[in-house]
């Protein structure tokens, strides 16, 4: 037997036995059958509400979380037309699962450089210190879809922004010379000083990562945050990338070697 019922209203139910409550705007149709679901179905799971985005199942009672490949939580963050996750990607996995090649020492690191092959790393290959707040640091071949497999190092429905994406978000937020006071995260905690002008504004929420050199040293933590897109620079061997600094307010957007570590900012498609 099925059966369906239609409100028109809002609409808000609370099952007080499972601590849980939601509240829906619009239609509801409530049915025996999960067979193909459309995009839009909801669904008790036994633990949490769930919805069905066409893809995945996602929880909507824990906030905008999205998950990456490892598993690890993010929150998003929606600036202009934009939805971006808030904070640098750690997932050590791409979203089919598979491992991304990691370096733990300056030879590993090399090689990925050498070979123009998927790599990433913490920085000071120490995890424990950095992949809270800074992220993992990924060359480009880790995110060029050529070179890995056709793999997404972001979640399931978001991906690496392209260059235009960048230049989008440096023109939502005041353009080049002032967004990235917008764009960082505010105080000298994680940031040296005079960390210009963040206001963190935006809620983009930028930490001063730093980088990995293709030689294998690292630099700039503190001082620089670089996020890349995954746009190449035909015939030459860069790659586009936004650049955040301590010392100014801008967030410029320039290209260089694809075997350097960047950290990596995902985009909603």
């Amino acid at each position: 037997m099925k059966l369906v019922f239609t409100f028109i209203t809002l609409l808000f139910i609370s099952f007080s036995s499972f601590a849980q409550s939601v509240e829906i705007e619009g239609a509801l149709k409530i049915t025996k059958s999960m067979d193909e679901p459309t995009p839009g179905t909801i669904r008790w799971s036994g633990t949490d509400f769930e919805g069905w985005t066409g893809a995945e199942w996602l929880s909507l009672t824990a906030g905008n979380k999205v998950q990456d490949g490892s598993g690890n939580s993010y929150t998003t963050v929606k600036i202009g037309n934009q939805t971006w996750l808030e904070q640098n990607l750690r997932s050590t996995k791409y979203n089919d699962g598979t491992d991304i090649p990691m370096a733990t020492n300056v030879t590993e690191w090399q090689d990925f450089t050498n070979n123009q092959s998927s790599g990433m790393c913490w920085f000071n290959d120490d995890q424990a210190a950095n992949e809270l707040p800074y992220g993992g640091l990924y060359n480009f071949y880790a995110i060029d879809t050529l070179v890995n497999g056709n793999k997404n190092v972001c979640p399931i429905g978001f991906h690496v922004p392209v260059k235009a994406e960048l230049d989008t978000l440096q023109s939502a937020l005041g353009g080049m010379l002032l967004a990235g006071g917008h764009m960082k995260h505010a105080g000298i905690t994680y940031w040296n000083t005079p960390n210009t002008e963040a206001d963190n504004a935006s809620g983009f929420t930028a930490y001063p990562a730093g980088r990995r050199g293709p030689s294998g040293t690292f630099a700039g933590q503190g001082t620089n945050n670089y996020l890349r897109s995954s746009t190449e620079v035909v015939s030459t061997p860069n790659a586009y990338y936004g650049l955040l600094s301590h010392n100014n307010e801008a967030f410029n957007v320039n290209s260089w070697n694809r075997g350097i570590g960047m950290s990596v900012r995902c985009i909603r498609d």
